[in-house]
């Protein structure tokens, strides 16, 4: 008894501490102890309302319910940040090359489970309020008490409105308020209570359906904090109790068992909340005894009342549901009125005193008992709700990181593998190509220096060869058969057609001397080149590659192109008659002048016969470069051609 003065008197004077003065004590001891016996306490109360100043317990801002609105608002921000790290990690996961082999498809597709995870529990933790369930009797007050906590007669209550089915308060953004029956999207209007209580009767709903009445967050502050009122049918209506735990109690954070005052627990109320605690580990359960306001008109009887209902809730708390010990149980166990409080706190809405709400004697004491209950369950609610709302999610929310994070770096350490690897055949490629480079350098200037000898040899080869059909020109000339004629036209398609006679024989001559040791020696040539460029290829590629290479197919073939035409355009012939066994001739014939001639006229056949050697022999693709050739006459044949 002491202890619930002391709760009291703190609660009136501001005071939350044990060490008050004695004075205090002493004079709200006699207070309270003359208000059992006369009426002066409701003077007292009407002088104490009218200083009163009508507000919560606590302000908002200082509500133990603001500590679940900033858990939930910080858990939702780490899980935006989770989730943002989860979309840019499968992003890039997604943005790897199939073909690099570091992510398989099954972690492709985890990674992007995560993605729907992470979104699902978000999604979930928009909806997580906290959610307090009222259960006990028929008629014993339940949705009297939830309207006194929300401060406004919100749900039915009263002689002819009985709960028939689960009720849940919660707070809407809208400035409507509207109803949802389970089941169903449909909105239903509700403009007052009297049509709310009409629309419960009406319908004709199982006792553990569901009806979701929202309320605007503005017009009560435990809504716009994210608190849930379930109200409940009485637990003697139906036996099947487990159905209503399991869908409408395992996500409770706070039970609240209203008792009527005016009896004792009953066998059903008890039973009930043995089967919550089987299903559940430990449930928050606190214990109202309602309608204590019947008190007052028998209060020799008040205090031993009290004492045996406080006993055996105690009891029923430590000893048979075991969920608490008996100081925690001591301080879960309330006497309060309702109604009485409802009433109170309509008036204040009102701006009137409270105590006008007053049914009976004791009414500060039961209206303060009421804010004791409230400011302790809001303690407990919010630390249970952040408890079990939110500790399954960050722990889901740890575990998908540190799954990510452990993906993450096998993935690491297969890509450093991978990288290694890759390296090692970089460093093997880059000495490859350059060893390549440096025989290809080498073979290069061999098969230059290779075609270098060979042109040279070709060159030694037809001057050798020409040098010797030059000797034999007079045969070429012999077998030349077209008549001769002075006549200066016929002459010169003489000299054309002897051209070409002398062109085409040497040609033939050359080639047949020639072209095949030239073809040979070219051929060797290519097939030692092909070897040689072989070499410097992997097998491998060179299988793979072979279709690439274009083989020249056609025989290698020399031309000679001498020109003759060209080559004797400077020449004049003389065709006047000459007696060689003349006087004169044979003067000149043993003269000077004529050794002289003579001298200057051998170096020039010499020259022009060196350079007739050089003549240019080359491939079909490659011009030839002619130099004069003449065709030399023999001495002393009448109607020659001569210099």
């Amino acid at each position: 008894m002491a202890a619930y003065l002391n709760r009291t008197i703190s609660l009136v004077t501001g005071q939350t501490g044990p060490n008050n003065n004695d004075d205090k004590n002493s004079t709200a001891t006699d207070t309270v102890d003359d208000s059992r016996h006369n009426l002066s306490l409701q003077t007292s109360a009407s002088s104490t309302s009218a200083n009163f100043n009508p507000m919560i317990y606590q302000t908002n801002d200082k509500s133990p319910l603001q500590i679940f609105v900033r858990a939930k608002k910080k858990i939702n921000d780490i899980y935006g940040e989770i989730e943002e790290y989860v979309l840019e990690t499968t992003t890039f996961i997604n943005a790897l090359h199939a073909d690099a082999e570091i992510v398989d498809k099954a972690e492709r597709e985890l990674f992007e489970s995560y993605v729907f995870k992470v979104a699902a529990i978000r999604e979930v933790l928009q909806r997580d309020h906290m959610k307090v369930a009222f259960f006990g009797r028929t008629s014993n007050g339940k949705s009297s008490v939830i309207n006194a906590m929300l401060r406004e007669k919100i749900l039915p209550s009263g002689i002819g409105h009985t709960t028939n089915c689960f009720c849940q308060v919660e707070g809407s953004d809208g400035g409507e308020a509207y109803l949802m029956k389970e089941g169903s999207d449909e909105k239903l209007n509700v403009v007052n209570i009297k049509q709310l209580a009409n629309a419960l009767c009406q319908e004709k709903l199982c006792e553990s359906s569901l009806v979701r009445i929202f309320w605007p967050r503005e017009r009560c502050s435990l809504l716009r904090d994210d608190v849930v009122f379930v109200d409940s049918p009485g637990v003697d209506v139906s036996a099947n109790l487990d159905d209503w735990i399991d869908n409408h109690c395992l996500n409770a954070d706070v039970f609240v068992l209203v008792l009527n005052a005016e009896s004792t627990m009953t066998r059903a109320e008890k039973q009930f909340f043995h089967t919550v605690s089987q299903k559940l580990s430990k449930p928050n359960i606190f214990i109202l005894n309602n309608r204590w306001d019947a008190s007052a008109n028998e209060p020799e009887f008040q205090e031993s009342v009290k004492s045996q209902h406080t006993e055996r809730c105690i009891d029923f708390l430590t000893k048979e549901l075991k969920v608490s010990n008996e100081k925690e149980a001591a301080e879960r166990v309330f006497f309060v009125s309702a109604r009485e409080t409802l009433q109170a706190r309509i008036e204040e809405s009102k701006g009137n005193p409270p105590h006008l709400g007053a049914i009976a004697e004791g009414f500060q004491i039961r209206y303060f008992e009421f804010q004791d209950f409230e400011r302790k369950f809001e303690e407990c609610i919010s630390q249970s709700a952040v408890k079990t709302k939110f500790q399954q999610h960050s722990s889901r929310g740890k575990s998908v990181s540190g799954d990510m994070r452990s993906m993450l770096d096998n993935i690491y350490e297969r890509i450093t593998i991978f990288r290694n690897l890759k390296q090692d055949q970089k460093n093997l490629l880059t000495e490859r190509i350059q060893g390549t480079e440096t025989q290809m350098m080498q073979v290069t200037r061999e098969m230059k220096m290779k075609i270098h000898n060979m042109v040279e040899e070709v060159e030694e080869k037809v001057s050798k060869a020409l040098n010797e059909e030059i000797w034999r020109l007079g045969v070429l000339i012999d077998e030349f058969n077209m008549p001769f004629h002075p006549e200066r036209l016929v002459l010169n398609i003489y000299k054309k057609e002897l051209n070409a006679h002398v062109e085409s024989g040497l040609g033939s001559n050359l080639r047949a001397r020639l072209s095949m040791a030239l073809a040979m020696n070219v051929e060797s040539a290519q097939n030692e080149m092909t070897d040689r460029m072989h070499a410097l290829v992997p097998n491998e590629q060179l299988v793979t590659n072979s279709s690439k290479m274009v083989v020249r197919t056609q025989p290698f073939e020399m031309l000679y192109s001498l020109n003759c035409q060209n080559l004797c355009a400077d020449f004049q012939e003389d065709l006047e008659f000459k007696f060689s066994w003349g006087i004169a001739a044979m003067i000149q014939r043993f003269t000077g002048k004529v050794r002289e001639r003579s001298k200057k006229q051998t170096p020039a056949l010499i020259n022009r016969q060196s350079s007739i050697g050089h003549t240019v022999v080359t491939p079909v693709s490659t011009p030839v470069e002619t130099t004069p050739v003449c065709l030399l006459p023999t001495p002393g044949v009448v109607g020659g051609i001569t210099p």
